[in-house]
């Protein structure tokens, strides 16, 4: 039912009445009405509206902007004096003080609910939340806006407070703090760079004060007291006079403003129950507000300029939001831009550009932009490819699949070209670099050698132990247990145990022998014959072992392979006993010779001579 009513209201209001001139507009109810050096020329009724509360006159585009007030909410519409069009620009906002004022520099609309302001740009590349962006909260009941587009501020009034911020609510400040009783009206004008405003100041008073100050709130002066006035709302300014509306007195009044003493009544109007409403407007041109003001050059680039043949084309002056205008018989027309369209290039191709690298962009049953992205590219807009940092150390490139492919730098492998020729080739501490033909050599360490410095130079050099290289570049054996000498060559048990004994370490890791019967001693050296009577000292009984005091002067016996004694001397003597002594200067030792006869029957038979 909405829809059909907001469609109505556009559909009745296309082919209104054709450009007509006028000073001042003023909403009324369910229609505008249009006065013209104070006379009412033409009343345009609204029909399908609810009550129009508030116009404004935007110069750059030659169009009214106006709400229509449908408690609590409310809509804002814009009318097209040259191109009769009428075009919704905010819908359903909710508020109790539809008031709306625009700045054609930025492309701004603002307006106000009770203690916020809110801002929606018209321009298609800026983004709008669906409810307005917040521009500022305020402490009391806002009871009215204005704008300085010189300047690049947002004026707001309460009851305790004039203030101002800049478009984007930053630096704001408070310029004047009395309380009065009501402030119900404000206005900019960019010639007398100053501020208007209407304020009653005591209850039950009905005097209003029409006051001026400067930019920054200094400077402040009445100008006009209205005696025995309800209220003064609706203040406007135009390029010579001040207008207002009395309600108690149902009329629109005029002030010159080099003239403040005298107000003249130029038109009676029907009743309206509503004080925040009838917002009139002004027709007041870009050039005439900023006629003698040497400071606005952002108002300054917006007045329309001559062609070359002296002819104005100011109905095409920012006419095309987004685009580039001509003027024909049938009035203005626009070339839009990449991605906009529309009749003045105000409609944002949504698809335009969004999806990257050849990607098609189409719109899903949410009207939500969806890409299908091209060979190699990924992510929402196909922004992202599917090479990016793929290739850890080489070229990417996409398949005819579709899929990345890696070619390598020199000296990397691998699908990603992430495995290093070098990476744990060189062993033992080697260090590994890459030839002219781009493959791993290795420069080894001290004692180590080999393609990959896998072999010690000294391998096999501890016959029984470990091998290390010292801090001198030298080969340095840890024996095993039971080996000695410096390759660990010698064993503690070679030769250790006579006479057949078996050689084994003990705890000590000394060697220990186990002897076979018939001998014993450390080292098996000693025959275990109990029955040697040369042993004995008695001429009894036994076999002697042939070994039995056969090596001299602590000579070693032991049995060669014929079973005849052999002797291992000390250092300091020699011979086949060990009976010659290898110092001369030694007195010859004592020889004891024993002989050993068998008698009949195996009975032994000793007798000894010392020489």
């Amino acid at each position: 039912m909405h829809c059909a009513r907001v469609l109505a209201f556009i559909v009745l209001l296309i082919g209104l009445v054709h450009s007509f001139s006028c000073d001042i507009v003023v909403p009324r109810n369910k229609q505008l009405e249009f006065l013209h050096h104070g006379t009412l020329t033409h009343t345009e009724l609204i029909p399908s509206a609810t009550m129009i509360t508030s116009v404004t006159y935007d110069a750059v585009h030659y169009r009214l902007l106006f709400t229509d007030w449908n408690s609590p909410t409310m809509s804002i519409y814009s009318y097209d004096q040259s191109t009769r069009n009428i075009q919704v620009l905010v819908m359903g906002q909710s508020t109790y003080y539809p008031r709306v004022v625009y700045d054609p520099v930025t492309q701004a609309l603002f307006w106000m609910d009770l203690y916020s302001i809110y801002s929606s740009s018209l321009n298609p590349a800026s983004s709008n939340k669906a409810d307005g962006n917040l521009l500022a909260k305020l402490g009391h009941y806002c009871r009215d806006l204005a704008v300085d587009s010189c300047g690049g501020y947002i004026y707001w009034i309460t009851d305790k407070e004039i203030g101002r911020a800049r478009l984007d609510g930053s630096e704001r400040e408070v310029l004047i703090t009395d309380t009065v009783w009501m402030r119900l009206s404000l206005a900019i004008d960019q010639q007398t760079q100053a501020i208007y405003w209407t304020e009653q100041i005591h209850s039950g008073v009905y005097d209003w004060f029409i006051e001026r100050a400067s930019f920054n709130g200094k400077n402040r002066i009445p100008l006009y007291i209205m005696r025995n006035t309800r209220y003064a709302i609706s203040l406007a300014v135009s390029k010579d006079f001040i207008y207002w509306q009395n309600y108690g007195e149902e009329g629109i009044w005029q002030l010159p403003k080099n003239n403040t003493s005298t107000a003249t009544k130029l038109h009676s109007i029907s009743t309206s129950y509503c004080t925040n409403c009838n917002r009139i407007a002004t027709k007041y041109t870009i050039d005439e507000q900023i006629e003698g003001v040497k400071s606005c050059h952002a108002l300054q680039a917006l007045i329309p300029r001559e062609s070359n043949n002296g002819s104005t084309v100011s109905i095409c002056q920012n006419y095309c939001f987004q685009g580039e205008c001509s003027v024909s018989a049938e009035g203005p027309t626009c070339s839009c831009k990449a991605g906009y369209f529309g009749e003045k290039c105000d409609l944002v191709n949504a698809c335009h550009d969004y999806c990257l690298h050849g990607g098609v962009c189409s719109l899903n049953e949410e009207n939500k932009r969806v890409c299908q992205c091209t060979a190699g590219y990924d992510d929402e807009r196909c922004d992202v490819s599917i090479c990016n940092e793929y290739c850890l150390q080489g070229n990417c490139s996409i398949s005819v699949d579709g899929l990345p492919k890696c070619s390598c730098k020199a000296g990397f492998s691998g699908e990603r070209c992430d495995v290093n020729a070098c990476h744990k080739h060189c062993l033992n501490g080697g260090v590994c670099s890459l030839n002219k033909g781009v493959e791993p050599v290795c420069q080894c360490t001290a004692g180590y050698d080999g393609e990959r410095c896998e072999k010690s130079i000294y391998n096999e050099y501890c016959l029984q132990g470990n091998c290390s290289i010292g801090a001198d570049g030298l080969p340095k054996c840890s024996c095993t247990t039971g080996y000695s000498g410096e390759r660990c060559e010698e064993n503690a048990c070679h030769k250790y145990c006579l006479n057949g004994g078996v050689c084994s370490l003990n705890e000590e890791d000394e060697p220990a022998c186990q002897c076979t019967a018939g001998y014993d001693g450390g080292r098996c050296e000693v025959s275990a014959d109990k029955d040697n009577s040369c042993d004995a000292g008695n001429s009894g009984q036994g076999t002697i072992s042939t070994c039995h005091q056969f090596c001299l002067n602590n000579g070693v016996c032991s049995l060669n392979e014929a079973s005849e004694p052999v002797c291992q001397c000390t250092a300091d003597y020699e011979g086949e006993r060990c009976e010659v002594s290898v110092n001369k200067d030694l007195c010859c030792p004592k020889v004891t010779t024993v002989t050993v006869t068998l008698s009949q029957g195996g009975q032994s038979t000793c007798a000894s001579t010392v020489v």
